[in-house]
């Protein structure tokens, strides 16, 4: 009898636990591929991507495999993209001709009342994963081995803490804002986000920017409690709609320290691919299922698409927003409520 998607995830976090970690899997939780499971029970798009994820953990037969467990999260974060979309009312299935003969589709397309809506997932790995997957392996490895050593000896003892990130740990403001630019540019394919009014999905479990929450959405917001009151800039919108040369304003460590960090050196996504309707950022909120952030460019370019859009800018707005936790759009107009953080009531 085939193992089941639980069973596989278990054997596979079994096979790590103690000995190393792994990027992936520390975005995975057990009620999370449960629910993925219990949803293809009844649903024919889901169990093909639960069907797909349980193909990916079977592959992974050693600690090691470290190209596997990105695949295997990479097929987790379409189904859960699915489920939190399910629970807000939205149902997704695959786009037809997805994945066939070389054609490049959007994963996903919403059957408005008024048109066909599409959605591409795109999760973002960590920097430098060629490299950086074994080095963060091999360190957790050293630190479980030498806590192991220590515990054999009387007293309490605790581990070296380890640092883990998707981006490098030295990456200035600027430097986190262009190596994620420059991730999801070079995943998106014109045939992706052209073949009908595509909205494109930034899971950012594994390459995570600041969580300002909603804030994030605007060029600036006032951060308004400790370390420090200060205008620092949303990272999501210089993500998507910041321009070259842009001013950049961080977080300063304590109030009266200096919140300039530098310029921006690339134009966001939604500048350079204005055939695209809108960007949704994924954040992983293990209590509750991820968060999910949307830009939104209402002007888009339309001649660029194969299937035109037939749902009216009005009813395009409503429908993001009904999924959205926070939504923007070019003209900032969307982001009044999210312009202080905390906000305010």
């Amino acid at each position: 009898m085939a193992s089941t998607t639980e069973e596989e995830y278990l054997r596979v976090t079994q096979m790590i636990s103690g000995l190393t970690i792994s990027v992936p899997l520390m975005q995975m939780t057990i009620e999370r591929v449960r629910r993925i499971e219990n949803a293809a029970t009844t649903d024919s798009t889901m169990d093909a991507l639960n069907n797909e994820l349980r193909r990916r953990l079977v592959a992974v037969k050693r600690p090691e495999d470290h190209t596997q467990l990105g695949q295997v999260y990479e097929a987790f974060a379409e189904a859960s993209f699915w489920l939190a979309m399910s629970g807000r009312g939205v149902s997704l299935e695959r786009t037809s001709g997805t994945g066939q003969q070389d054609q490049k589709r959007p994963d996903f397309v919403h059957h408005h009342p008024e048109g066909d809506i599409y959605f591409e997932v795109k999760a973002l790995e960590i920097s430098s994963p060629l490299t950086r997957h074994g080095e963060l392996a091999h360190e957790a490895l050293e630190i479980a081995a030498d806590l192991d050593g220590r515990s054999r000896s009387p007293g309490v003892h605790f581990g070296k803490p380890q640092e883990i990130s998707g981006p490098l740990p030295s990456m200035t403001l600027a430097e986190r804002l262009h190596a994620t630019i420059d991730k999801i540019a070079n995943n998106v394919k014109p045939g992706q986000i052209h073949h009908g009014p595509t909205v494109l999905v930034v899971d950012l479990a594994r390459f995570h920017t600041i969580p300002y929450g909603a804030s994030s959405l605007l060029p600036v917001f006032f951060h308004d409690e400790p370390p420090a009151e200060s205008c620092v800039s949303g990272e999501l919108w210089q993500i998507g709609l910041g321009r070259s040369g842009e001013r950049l304003f961080r977080l300063p460590e304590f109030d009266g320290r200096t919140n300039l960090a530098g310029h921006l050196e690339r134009d966001g996504i939604l500048i350079t691919n204005p055939g695209l309707m809108a960007i949704t950022f994924v954040y992983p909120n293990w209590n509750s299922g991820p968060e999910l952030f949307t830009l939104w460019n209402p002007g888009f370019d339309r001649s660029r698409l194969a299937n035109p859009l037939t749902v009216s800018e009005h009813d395009v707005g409503h429908f993001l927003h009904s999924y959205s936790d926070g939504l923007n759009d070019t003209r900032n107009e969307l982001g009044w409520d999210y312009r202080v953080l905390p906000r305010r009531p």
